[in-house]
């Protein structure tokens, strides 16, 4: 299996320290509000996508649909609120590589936003007291070489003035982030990239699970619509309920063969408990045949019994599953603790609750 086998978040955003192993290809995470969940799913898309400039203002889309205006709004990527704090994340590959990522603010002039050097004047941090410049510091290991390489955007008077790409480096994975808002995912793109692979069928198949009068998917423009039996024409998307349009775009994403990662944040939002078994098989059976690997956070308890009920009625997937729960310790910051599919069953059949560990 590609992807993940380990990751280490150090002094991003609420996560002073975090250390998550042993990855299976389907992994869930649990927690309190504001436990750092959703944390380690934006840490894996930066470890994804870092020799993107755009990155960074990408995930913070994800929480508030707006882009950065400027430095002030990049320190929220810092643990604390504090730029001292450099964010760090690495992780280990399966196939033995290792991927390291540091963040931080500098200086750098920009001529074409701040105007010429006035006489005596060195472009320099000496002679320019602020900060405009986030710097993506990353390399690629393996056993014998380390490479690495720089990617930064700038800003000056709150919008972007200035990009650097990573030289030399090309990414071979990609990733999807799939938000809990169901207005800021790429359902349509997605499923037209399974049209032009004449894998369409895949959905279709996933969609008449979930509602069986389900008979067409197609995208018009950048839209997606669906066909139901007895209808006359295609409806929007738009005009059917918060759950199709959860189930399709993660169903969408989990097929589409240009995604190595998929992450999804708050699978449960949008649909209705009975959707859940339905969900979780698709899943585990896209990301098997696709050779996906799958990161979820969840807050419900039911969406979690219908996971248990569809891996005893599945089998061939109780191997390739993990649960963590996130917790802050008092001593030890944030400890990840896993459960494998036994530890999860004997949890589920004796009520045990597993979203919070109270040390």
């Amino acid at each position: 299996m590609d992807g993940f086998k380990s990751i280490e978040i150090q002094k991003f955003r609420g996560l002073s320290h975090l250390m998550v192993d042993d990855l299976a290809r389907v992994n869930i995470f649990l927690g309190h509000n504001n436990s750092g969940k959703s944390t380690v799913l934006e840490a894996l898309m930066l470890l994804m996508g870092m020799s993107n400039p755009d990155i960074v203002q990408r995930i913070n889309s994800f929480r508030t649909r707006n882009v950065f205006s400027g430095v002030n709004d990049i320190r929220y990527i810092f643990h604390n609120l504090d730029i001292n704090n450099i964010p760090e994340i690495h992780a280990q590959q399966f196939d033995g590589i290792g991927r390291n990522l540091k963040m931080s603010l500098t200086y750098t002039y920009d001529e074409q936003a701040q105007g010429p050097i006035g006489q005596n004047q060195i472009p320099t941090s000496e002679t320019k007291v602020f900060l405009n410049t986030l710097d993506m510091n990353f390399s690629i290991s393996s056993e014998d070489t380390t490479a690495s390489y720089r990617s930064s955007v700038t800003f000056n008077q709150g919008a972007v003035t200035r990009k650097t790409i990573a030289e030399g480096y090309l990414e071979k994975n990609s990733a999807s982030f799939l938000s809990a808002d169901l207005m800021a995912n790429n359902t349509a793109n997605d499923l037209a990239e399974l049209i032009k692979r004449k894998k369409k069928d895949l959905v279709l198949e996933r969609l008449a699970k979930f509602d069986a009068r389900i008979n067409a998917v197609e995208t018009i423009g950048h839209e997606v619509f669906i066909g139901f039996e007895g209808m006359n024409e295609l409806l929007p998307i738009s005009m059917t309920g918060d759950g199709l349009r959860r189930y399709l775009s993660i169903v969408a994403s989990s097929a589409n063969p240009t995604n190595n990662i998929i992450l999804i944040d708050e699978i449960d939002n949008g649909l209705h408990y009975s959707a859940y078994k339905k969900l979780w098989e698709s899943i585990f059976a896209l990301a098997t045949d696709t050779n996906k690997q799958v990161f979820v956070t969840t807050h419900s308890q039911e969406t979690l019994y219908q996971l248990y009920q569809m891996l005893e009625e599945n089998a061939q997937y109780q191997e390739s599953f993990h649960l963590y729960t996130i917790e802050q310790t008092l001593k030890k910051d944030h400890q990840a603790y896993k459960y494998n599919y036994e530890a999860f069953k004997d949890a589920c059949q004796n009520e045990v609750e597993l979203r919070s560990i109270i040390l």
